[in-house]
């Protein structure tokens, strides 16, 4: 098992616009396998952001026959002690398998508020049967409505 974060996930620019509450946050991974457990963190949320949206666009990353990868996608605290709880299936439970074909899924969950930045997180809970490397980019789409 092994994480792969995208290059600027630390250092990427991500701020609330002065005119407006809409913020769109993205970011990109491409990892160098395809293991059960294996973790894809492409962005972090912004504190104060409230989700209502999120894509993914992804290369295809089995190129078997008849291909096994299949992923949760979720949350986790940057930093541990400040919380939120881990939530590794709240955007899409186990299962699912939009990393099989190369394109853009919408994933529907109720929206949720982060007070504390968090990384998505997309893990995989079914490996690749044959990885073939490719992009996994995260386009996240809220309110930014601030922290309490």
């Amino acid at each position: 098992m092994a994480t792969f974060n995208a290059i600027d996930l630390s250092t990427k620019n991500r701020h609330m616009g002065g005119y407006g509450n809409t913020v769109v946050v993205y970011g990109s991974v491409t990892p160098a396998a395809g293991t059960l457990g294996d973790i894809y963190r492409p962005v972090i949320i912004p504190a104060g952001m409230d989700v209502t949206d999120i894509d993914i666009v992804n290369d295809k990353l089995d190129s078997n026959a008849a291909p096994t990868v299949a992923v949760k996608i979720g949350f986790a605290p940057i930093n541990t002690v400040d919380g939120p709880a881990a939530d590794d299936a709240y955007f899409s439970a186990p299962g699912n398998g939009l990393l099989k074909t190369a394109g853009r899924a919408s994933l529907a969950f109720q929206p949720i508020k982060f007070e504390k930045p968090v990384f998505l997180t997309v893990t995989l809970s079914s490996g690749a049967a044959t990885f073939s490397p490719g992009k996994v980019t995260a386009i996240v789409k809220g309110d930014g409505i601030g922290v309490k």
